[in-house]
């Protein structure tokens, strides 16, 4: 399993083979999900999001030592990349 937030960086998460995701849409509508798989296995990546988990903290602890270094560096270059970055705009929502 891999992450945007943590490119270059992949690990063997367990994960459930089957999910059931209940969800709202934009609309309000109620929809609800079932997926086996990759589909699955994004859901639930997805959801840790939601939850405020990363990947990462589902790792093993022999893992997590073995990216130790390169978590350090993801984490430097990304504060260097926030106080060098321009401030972003504001953007209207979509109607």
């Amino acid at each position: 399993e891999g992450c945007l937030s943590f490119p270059e960086i992949s690990a063997d998460i367990e994960r459930a083979g089957w999910a059931k995701v209940k969800a709202q849409t934009l609309t309000g509508e109620m929809v609800e999900i079932e997926a086996t798989g990759l589909l699955a296995r994004a859901l639930q990546h997805e959801i840790d999001h939601l939850n405020g988990i990363l990947f990462i903290d589902r790792m093993s602890s022999a893992a997590k030592a073995s990216l130790s270094s390169r978590v350090k560096r993801l984490q430097k270059e990304t504060q260097q990349g926030l106080t060098t970055t321009r401030k972003p705009r504001a953007v209207e929502p979509a109607l």
